[in-house]
């Protein structure tokens, strides 16, 4: 009789462990998923921390390479996000500390409210960023230092005044790329134009001036960044082709 029931019983007995064994499986399976998700993500953030041409994405090849240029500045002051697709804005933190060095360098009122700059910005931009940082150059200083400067910063202003929310996606474009077509015709490479950016930093702050970075950059610095692979200043091709910029922003 026992053994009778034995019979009947093994089957069903069987098959429970086998389910058991198949959620186990399943369970170690879902938990190996997570934890490569999580570090995953957590790669993520860090190399957009670092600002790896990995945390480049927004979308376009020729914007990731305009916003490269403002590199240095970029990835010091705004971790991650500067330039992502899904890009959403200055926090409250992040304005505080932007909005009167943004407008300082476009020479706009810092008591103007965001209506009022996002007003007049588009009109002034256009007929003013190819002179940013250009207007006053001192004695002794080098044209292509300041030039290559100028470009960095332009670049890293234009961009901001886009996520605090005063400039369309349309005319931020044109100009970064504006700006990074100049770039392109008075640099060979990287490495020509971070020397230069160095220098033309270095002339820049020998006036008493100050911003986010707040610090020289060294020959030592840019030679390494040129030469770190996942570094935008050596991923990313020198000859990068840039989209045609409409004439409106000129």
């Amino acid at each position: 009789m026992i053994k009778s029931i034995i019979i009947v019983l093994l089957p069903f007995g069987l098959i429970y462990g086998l389910m058991r064994i198949h959620w186990l499986l399943g369970s170690l399976a879902l938990l190996g998923m997570f934890w490569v998700i999580r570090k995953n993500w957590r790669e993520v953030k860090e190399a957009r921390r670092r600002g790896d041409v990995s945390s480049y994405s927004t979308g376009s090849e020729a914007l990731n390479w305009a916003l490269a240029l403002a590199h240095p500045m970029a990835f010091h002051s705004i971790q991650g996000g500067f330039a992502d697709s899904q890009l959403s804005g200055a926090d409250e933190a992040l304005t505080a500390q932007l909005r009167p060095m943004v407008l300082h360098h476009l020479g706009m009122r810092t008591d103007l409210d965001d209506a009022s700059i996002a007003g007049q910005l588009p009109d002034l931009l256009r007929q003013r960023w190819f002179m940013q940082d250009l207007q006053k150059p001192q004695p002794g200083d080098e044209p292509r230092a300041a030039m290559a400067f100028a470009c960095a910063r332009t670049a890293f202003y234009v961009r901001c005044a886009f996520m605090l929310g005063w400039l369309q996606e349309e005319l931020q474009q044109q100009v970064l790329l504006l700006n990074a077509s100049r770039a392109q015709q008075c640099f060979g490479s990287w490495q020509e134009f971070g020397t230069a950016y160095a220098q033309g930093r270095l002339q820049w702050l020998a006036q008493g001036r100050a911003d986010m970075l707040g610090k020289a950059v060294s020959a030592e610095e840019v030679a390494q960044w040129v030469s770190q692979p996942e570094h935008p200043w050596h991923a990313m091709a020198w000859e990068q082709p840039l989209l045609p910029a409409p004439d409106a922003a000129r």
